[in-house]
C-alpha cells in the first residue's frame, strides 16, 4: 500500500512541476521575455523528466540517473531564480548589487559542481549509498542557497515603487524557497540516521519537484495577477524594470536656439534634485538640441 502511495505522491509532484515549467516557457515565449532564467528552467525541466521516468525503473538502473538528475533539477532551478534577479541588480545605481547577484550565481555553480562530484564519487565506490558526509553537504549548501534566494531579492526590491499588493506577490514568490529548506532538513536527518528506504527517496523526489515549482512561481504569479485583477497591461517583469533604479535620457528638439539651458525632470513620487548640464558648441546654424536627463535614485 505504501509503495502505491509513494508512487502517486512522486508522480503528482513531478507532473505539477513539469506542467508549471512548460506553462512558464510558453507564457514567456508568448510575452517575448525569454531569457537565461528560462534556459535554466528548461534544463531543470529536462532533469525532472528523468526523475519522473526513474519512478518506474529498477533501483539498480536508476541510481546513477537519479543521483545526477536530483542535483541538476535543484541547482538549475536555483540558477533560474537568481538569474531572474540579475536584470534588476544590473541596472541599479549601486554597482555592489550587481556584484552580489553574480557572486551568488558563481557560488551556486561551485556548490552544484562540488555536490555532483561528491555524489558521483560515492556512486562509483559505494553503489550510490549516500552517508553522513552527503547529508551534511546537502544541509549546509541548501540552507546557504535558500537564504540567499530570499534575502537578495528582498534587499534589492525594498526601495522599488511597487504597490503593497505587488510587493507581497514578489516577496511571497521568492520567500517560497524556504519550503525547500524544510524538506532538506527532513531529508538530511533521514540520511544521517541511515534510513535508506523508500521514504528517503520520496523526500528526494519531493525536494526536486518543489524546487522546480518554486522557480516558476514568479511567472505564474504574474499571470494570475493579470487574470484576477483584470490588469492585462501589468507585467511584473516590466513593472520591476520600470520601477527599479535606472537612468533615463530624454532628448527633445528645441528649435533654433544658440544656447538652450538643460532642464531636469524626475518621475512623480521620487526624490528631486537638480543637475547642471553643459551645452555643447554650436555645430549647425539651422538646428540645435537640448538634452534633458532624468535620473531616478534612492535616498
Amino acid at each position: 500500500m505504501f509503495i502505491v502511495i509513494r508512487k502517486v505522491v512522486e508522480l503528482v509532484s513531478h507532473s505539477i512541476a513539469i506542467i508549471c515549467t512548460i506553462f512558464r516557457l510558453m507564457y514567456r515565449g508568448w510575452m517575448r521575455h525569454l531569457w537565461w532564467d528560462d534556459a535554466w528552467a528548461a534544463l531543470a525541466l529536462i532533469a525532472d523528466v528523468v526523475c519522473l521516468a526513474c519512478i518506474w525503473v529498477d533501483r539498480a538502473i536508476s541510481a546513477w540517473a537519479l543521483t545526477i538528475s536530483f542535483t541538476t533539477v535543484l541547482w538549475a532551478a536555483r540558477m533560474s531564480v537568481i538569474f531572474s534577479i540579475i536584470p534588476v541588480a544590473t541596472h541599479s545605481t549601486y554597482k555592489i548589487h550587481s556584484q552580489i547577484t553574480y557572486l551568488i550565481a558563481v557560488s551556486f555553480a561551485c556548490m552544484w559542481a562540488a555536490l555532483l562530484a561528491q555524489k558521483i564519487t560515492i556512486c562509483e565506490f559505494h553503489s550510490c549509498h549516500m552517508g553522513k558526509p552527503v547529508a551534511l553537504s546537502l544541509l549546509i549548501t541548501d540552507i546557504i542557497a535558500d537564504v540567499s534566494l530570499v534575502a537578495a531579492p528582498l534587499y534589492l526590491m525594498k526601495n522599488m515603487r511597487l504597490s503593497r499588493s505587488k510587493k507581497l506577490l514578489v516577496q511571497s514568490a521568492f520567500g517560497a524557497s524556504l519550503l525547500i529548506t524544510a524538506i532538506t532538513i527532513t531529508h538530511s536527518i533521514l540520511i544521517l540516521l541511515n534510513v535508506y528506504n523508500k521514504i528517503t527517496l520520496m523526500f528526494a523526489h519531493l525536494k526536486a519537484a518543489l524546487s522546480l515549482i518554486i522557480c516558476n512561481l514568479l511567472v505564474i504569479v504574474t499571470f494570475l495577477y493579470r487574470i484576477c485583477s483584470n490588469d492585462t497591461a501589468f507585467d511584473l517583469d516590466q513593472s520591476i524594470a520600470s520601477n527599479g533604479v535606472f537612468t533615463t535620457v530624454i532628448i527633445t528638439p528645441m528649435g533654433s536656439c544658440t544656447n538652450a539651458p538643460a532642464s531636469l525632470s524626475l518621475q512623480e513620487g521620487m526624490t528631486s534634485k537638480q543637475l547642471k548640464v553643459q551645452t555643447g558648441r554650436k555645430e549647425s546654424l539651422d538646428e540645435d538640441a537640448s538634452v534633458h536627463s532624468a535620473e531616478e535614485g534612492d535616498e
